[in-house]
């Protein structure tokens, strides 16, 4: 009972489920069918390309996060940690199909929500409509604003542009795996150019250069 309710606390932290009053939440909790599951660190939670037909909850742990250009030359990969919701804005539109994929890096609980429920959901609770509207909204909302942000001013900003616009969030650790040679070709620069650059960025202490991988411990002093 207690496990039960410090699970249904991590919930009301989700901004899905924010507002409720407690006679929908009791309600909620008490008609609704939740999946559990728990994965071991190193475990694939999701994969790129899977169907998207439940929520999934990331209730504890730590996760590490993957998304691959489309032709699978290069990669970037941050971390997401409980408590949070894996893509929820694929579960509905055009393709609705995971678009990352997601590894326990630490020993994790996932809880899971069907499709038919969600909507469900969303039809008797104005709340929880208002809710995941929301969440796609401001979604759609960043990527319109990207447009409109001044250009960068040197190489070294395109670069943490470069960055900062694949990822999911402009804060935490990023694991960029790329060469040299198609990073440059990605900026448009010369691979000297985009070396010096780069080893300027590692001086500073921003980023730590590897064999063709670029390790970012905090991207927002990156952007800062």
């Amino acid at each position: 009972m207690n496990n039960a309710l410090n699970i249904y606390d991590r919930l009301l932290q989700l901004p899905l489920f924010q507002g409720m009053n407690n006679a929908d939440w009791s309600n909620l909790a008490g008609q609704t069918k939740f999946g559990f599951q728990r994965f071991e660190a190193g475990k694939t939670i999701v994969s790129e390309g899977e169907i998207c037909d439940r929520l999934c909850f990331l209730m504890s742990g730590e996760i590490s996060v993957t998304a691959e250009s489309d032709d699978h030359s290069y990669s970037l990969t941050e971390t997401m940690t409980a408590t949070d919701i894996l893509q929820p804005e694929r579960i509905f539109g055009l393709t609705q199909r995971f678009t990352r994929t997601f590894t326990a890096q630490t020993d994790c609980n996932c809880m899971t929500l069907e499709k038919s429920e969600v909507t469900r959901l969303t039809e008797e609770y104005a709340v929880f409509r208002i809710n995941l509207l929301n969440i796609v909204s401001a979604q759609s909302h960043r990527l319109q604003r990207h447009l409109w942000h001044p250009q960068p001013q040197n190489l070294d900003q395109r670069i943490v542009r470069f960055i900062a616009e694949r990822s999911l969030r402009p804060a935490g650790p990023k694991l960029l795996h790329i060469k040299m040679t198609r990073l440059a070709d990605e900026l448009n620069e010369s691979r000297l150019n985009v070396s010096r650059a780069l080893n300027r960025l590692q001086k500073a202490g921003l980023l730590t250069l590897g064999r063709e991988k670029i390790e970012i411990p905090a991207l927002e002093r990156l952007l800062s």
